[in-house]
């Protein structure tokens, strides 16, 4: 079952799913003290590092405020806590099956799964050197990203196994059509609230009575003055100049790099340790092969790895250290059409062959100058960025609460911004949720201390302080006066809106021009039609009413009052309803619906087996991690 991802079953669900259960890599620089723990939550007796949850939930409420631009209330930032701490459950549990069912992914397909990965290729092939590189970057060790990476693709397995198992019948298909492609056939009248705002009127003592009610609704928002000083990279970079002689001596002392390692194209019979007589049965079929059997053949009978058993024991091309070290210390001393072993590792038996070597070398300056030209140019504008980062984060510390000075003696602009406020709508930077964060922080916003350096990008600091800030304030009526006033005509036309559609409802019955009638109560007609649920033309609201009320009865109509999210308001008559039809839709609109029901089967499927292995677990959570003192 858990082969489906090497076997191609299921790639677009795998895709989803790995989606959703991803583990974050995106580190913050603050440090959560909850109560001394250091679990977030024991699954089944199996911890969950505290450091996994704070980095997720960081990443949570980051990607929320820069989705949504608001502030994080305290109600929110415990449904996020518990919403990122229930995802590390479910996928510690469902981690917890895959090892009960004694599923172990490969150290080979682990390594063909990270050499595909697009980010460590340079010019089509596996760089080891910007594999580490890349994880140097987001402070993972080899170890570390490869017990993460193996945890990921034992879970899409997983689910991709569910996927495979999952089924529908003919009779759910049938059923499914039936709904999706039902059609209605309704006509509607529209009571726009707009249509009604010349009729609407209000006096002043409801303009003052509504003001004194709501006043606060019209405080002014609490907003802050900004001063600040930015660095970014690209302004750097378009500074940098590089030299010949500056490349040449890059090229020498780098040359290292640019240096393809030496690879080996192997194939592998794999006995496994579950076999009592493993040993014994790899000497055999070592014997045979000296007898002079076909090592293909020998691999389809008896090799154990079924990631590649249907490939000949085709390993592909591997270079050092993507290999456990006694298989890798054997290949790497063999020649080519030699076979080797037993050789015993973690996963049992392996009889090796060589079957190719690819010799490594050195590109040549010439073959690479515009690559080095940009590696080098790119190098020294972010040493010289973290440099000038480092030194405007000094600068602004020494001045302690002005920046005037510091943009002086660096030569860089002092910006200012007026009315930024708690939700950052309204903010100049490309994200909002760091710079709230800073802005409001007690020091800067009330001692008027400068900022901290404040990371907006890779290649973008900002340091800043505040030099006004506006509390919420109530405003007279008559600054606001016209907004109150729009407010009542507003809620009044609605009233107007919904009266006359309700009039018009009552007369519907016994109307004869429908049309006439409902021009006479300010509505506009749209004659019967047969709609379908993906119709774009009918008002959405419209269009879910007539597909949530019931079948009316032969020669009956249903009629009914529909409020609509802007105000307006219509008037339903639902007078049919046909199923849909398999035999009518064209072949591949039919072949697409297949698709699209598999898909909901297969989720449906896989969330309930997720929640089921969730229910079943036995949890603890410290109180700290839901309810931190900080």
């Amino acid at each position: 079952m858990l082969q489906a991802i090497s076997d191609g079953i299921g790639r677009w669900v795998a895709g989803v799913i790995l989606g959703l259960l991803a583990v974050a890599f995106i580190f913050w620089g603050v440090d959560f003290s909850l109560g001394g723990t250091t679990f977030a939550a024991k699954v089944n007796g199996n911890e969950i590092p505290i450091l996994d949850f704070e980095r997720d939930l960081q990443s949570q409420q980051a990607q929320y405020q820069e989705l949504y631009r608001i502030e994080i209330t305290d109600e929110l930032q415990r449904e996020l806590r518990l919403a990122v701490l229930e995802r590390l459950i479910r996928n510690e549990a469902l981690l917890q099956q895959v090892d009960a069912a004694g599923y172990r992914l490969s150290d080979e397909r682990l390594t063909a799964a990270i050499r595909a990965r697009p980010e460590f290729r340079v010019g089509g092939e596996f760089s080891l050197d910007v594999y580490r590189a890349s994880l140097l970057n987001i402070g993972l060790t080899p170890a570390g990203f490869e017990a993460l990476q193996r945890e990921q693709l034992s879970l899409v397995e997983l689910q991709s196994g569910i996927l495979a198992s999952g089924f529908y019948t003919a009779e759910e298909y049938r059923r499914y059509v039936e709904l999706y492609n039902q059609r209605r056939e309704i006509a509607y009248a529209l009571f726009p609230v707009d249509d009604f705002l010349d009729q609407a009127t209000i006096d002043e003592a409801a303009i003052v009575a509504y003001y004194e009610a709501n006043k606060a609704a019209y405080y002014t928002e609490e907003s802050i003055d900004l001063e600040y000083i930015e660095i970014q990279g690209a302004d750097i970079a378009a500074e940098v100049e590089v030299t010949e002689e500056e490349l040449v001596t890059y090229y020498e002392d780098e040359k290292y790099r640019y240096q393809t390692a030496e690879e080996r194209h192997a194939r592998h019979i794999l006995i496994g340790t579950d076999n009592e007589d493993a040993e014994a049965t790899a000497l055999a079929i070592l014997a045979r092969l000296d007898e002079g059997e076909d090592f293909e053949t020998l691999v389809a009978e008896f090799s154990e790895d079924a990631g590649t058993s249907g490939q000949g024991g085709d390993l592909g091309w591997v270079s050092k250290g993507l290999l456990v070290g006694s298989f890798e210390d054997t290949l790497f001393s063999m020649a080519v059409g030699d076979v080797r072993g037993p050789v015993e590792t973690d996963f049992g038996y392996h009889i090796i062959r060589l079957d190719e070597i690819k010799a490594g070398d050195i590109r040549t300056f010439e073959e690479i100058r515009e690559e080095l030209a940009g590696t080098f140019q790119t190098q020294r504008a972010q040493n010289l960025f973290y440099d000038r980062a480092s030194e405007l984060a000094d600068r602004a510390f020494d001045a302690f609460d002005e920046l005037a000075t510091v943009a002086l003696e660096m030569d860089l602009p002092l910006q200012t911004f007026a009315g930024f406020t708690r939700n950052g709508s309204n903010s100049p930077f490309p994200i909002a949720a760091p710079v709230v964060q800073a802005a409001f922080n007690l020091e800067v916003l009330e001692q008027r201390e400068n900022s901290g350096p404040i990371e907006l990008a890779d290649d973008h600091v900002v340091v800043l302080r505040v030099s006004n800030h506006d509390l919420p304030a109530e405003q007279p009526l008559e600054s606001v006066r016209e907004a109150v006033e729009q407010e009542l005509l507003r809620a009044e036309a609605q009233r107007l809106a919904e009266a006359a559609a309700g009039a018009f409802l009552d007369a519907l019955g016994q109307a004869d021009d429908v049309e006439a009638v409902a021009q006479e109560h300010g509505g506009t007609w749209t004659e019967a039609d047969w709609v379908e649920r993906t119709d774009g033309e009918v008002p959405t609201q419209v269009l879910a009413t007539a597909f949530r009320l019931g079948k009316p009865l032969a020669g009956a109509v249903i009629r009914e009052l529909v409020p609509i999210a802007s105000g307006d308001y219509a008037v339903l008559v639902l007078s049919a309803v046909e199923a849909g039809n398999a035999d009518d839709i064209p072949r591949e609109e039919r072949n697409l619906q297949r698709l699209q029901l598999a898909e909901q089967t297969t989720m449906s499927e896989i969330t309930g087996y997720a929640a089921e292995v969730r229910n079943q677990a036995t949890v603890r959570i410290p109180d700290t991690v839901l309810n931190p003192i900080f």
